[in-house]
């Protein structure tokens, strides 16, 4: 892709298609950026809308499909509204595009999987057993057969400092309260920066079907509250772990293990899978 490539981002306003579009920008990439909320500076697109409202710009080299509902309380509770736009719009979307000659870049998740092994392949069958990695389980699979227009880049956990329950932590603690992270759940987290630098990557050129991205072990809730109690100087008796069950928590899967192997994106980009403790400590 050379400088001038149009690119459309799909979701820019927020975090990770913020952070997608600056990078592409950067590169000397015109980004067309979208959203929901009429976000100023981005065209309107709303996947919960009627698909023939849809004003899709021309001449785009690439799109970023970043929009999607990814609560996995509201896909567990609100199933059909969720799947309208996680599947079926985004499905509709990336036909469209794919139509007018663009590649697709689709954001996905570890959830496609269910967490039994450590460091799954890009290949592995997909196993989900949430009700959000179904719906991503499925938009893969469609939006890949769309034959060679497809990059479908999974995520681990990406961590911000504005991640809701690393905010919650800090202002609970805050308060002088003790808080209750579960020792029972954990995460492959990696970094905004990481993930932003690999789906930009993505959009300039085509690095193969499936890309994954993951910090090279996992670390439970736990041990990252702990962590971040102790970077934030609050005592560490304020921090309580308990497992989901002790603590009431209702999760729909418990897994095991969330990491990916990253090995394409290694060989393909040159970054290694990270320490997990990189992620935390940036996000701190």
């Amino acid at each position: 892709m050379t400088a001038g490539s149009r690119v459309l981002v799909v979701g820019a306003d927020g975090s990770i298609g913020a952070a997608v579009a600056t990078r592409l920008e950067a590169a000397g990439i015109v980004v067309v950026r979208t959203s929901r909320r009429g976000t100023a500076g981005s065209e309107p697109l709303d996947l919960t809308a009627a698909a023939a409202t849809w004003r899709l710009p021309p001449d785009l080299s690439a799109a970023v499909l970043c929009a999607a509902v990814t609560s996995t309380e509201a896909c567990r509770n609100h199933p059909d509204e969720a799947r309208r736009v996680n599947v079926e719009a985004t499905v509709e979307l990336g036909r469209r595009l794919a139509a007018a000659g663009s590649r697709l870049v689709f954001l996905s998740t570890n959830m496609v999987f269910d967490g039994s092994v450590p460091h799954v392949a890009a290949a592995a069958a997909r196993r989900p057993r949430t009700a959000y990695g179904r719906m991503k389980a499925e938009a893969e699979e469609a939006l890949l057969a769309i034959d060679g227009a497809t990059t479908v880049v999974r995520l681990t956990k990406v961590v911000t400092g504005s991640l809701p329950i690393l905010v919650g932590w800090r202002d609970a603690l805050r308060r002088g309260e003790a808080i209750r992270p579960l020792s029972d759940l954990v995460m492959a987290p990696v970094s905004l920066n990481l993930a932003a630098t690999v789906i930009s990557a993505a959009a300039r050129e085509r690095l193969g079907a499936i890309l994954q991205v993951s910090a090279r072990a996992d670390v439970s809730y736990a041990d990252v509250a702990r962590r971040l109690a102790d970077r934030w100087g609050f005592p560490a008796d304020r921090v309580a772990p308990a497992t989901a069950a002790e603590a009431g928590v209702r999760l729909e899967h418990l897994p095991a293990y969330t990491t990916l192997d990253a090995s394409i994106v290694r060989d393909r980009l040159g970054i290694e899978s990270p320490d997990p403790w990189a992620a935390i400590e940036e996000a701190a």
